[in-house]
């Protein structure tokens, strides 16, 4: 009785540790992986796609209507590069 009292605990013992250790390598990850993003510039948003937006709305006769699209535009590409970003930052984390 004493020595499957003494397995079962063992066995607890490593599956504990374990998970203890993935959990804390995915914390360090997301930390890296957002600190990374953070300091990775990315190549357009909201004023950028406003800034579009205005020219192709002018060409077309409405400026302001088209500096609006383009900034929600712009808005969403920022966000879907920053997500792109912190994805390969998590990932090339995890991998070492």
């Amino acid at each position: 009785m004493d020595r499957m009292l003494l397995f079962a605990a063992a066995v607890l013992l490593i599956i504990g540790t374990s998970d203890v250790r993935a959990q804390s390598k995915h914390d360090s990850c997301d930390a890296y992986a957002k600190n990374a993003v953070a300091s990775t510039p990315t190549s357009t948003g909201v004023a950028r796609g406003a800034a579009r937006g205005a020219v192709g709305g002018a060409i077309f006769g409405n400026a302001g209507a088209g500096a609006a699209a383009g900034a929600v535009v712009g808005g969403a590409r920022k966000a879907n590069q920053k997500a792109k970003s912190y994805q390969y930052y998590y990932d090339s984390c995890m991998s070492r």
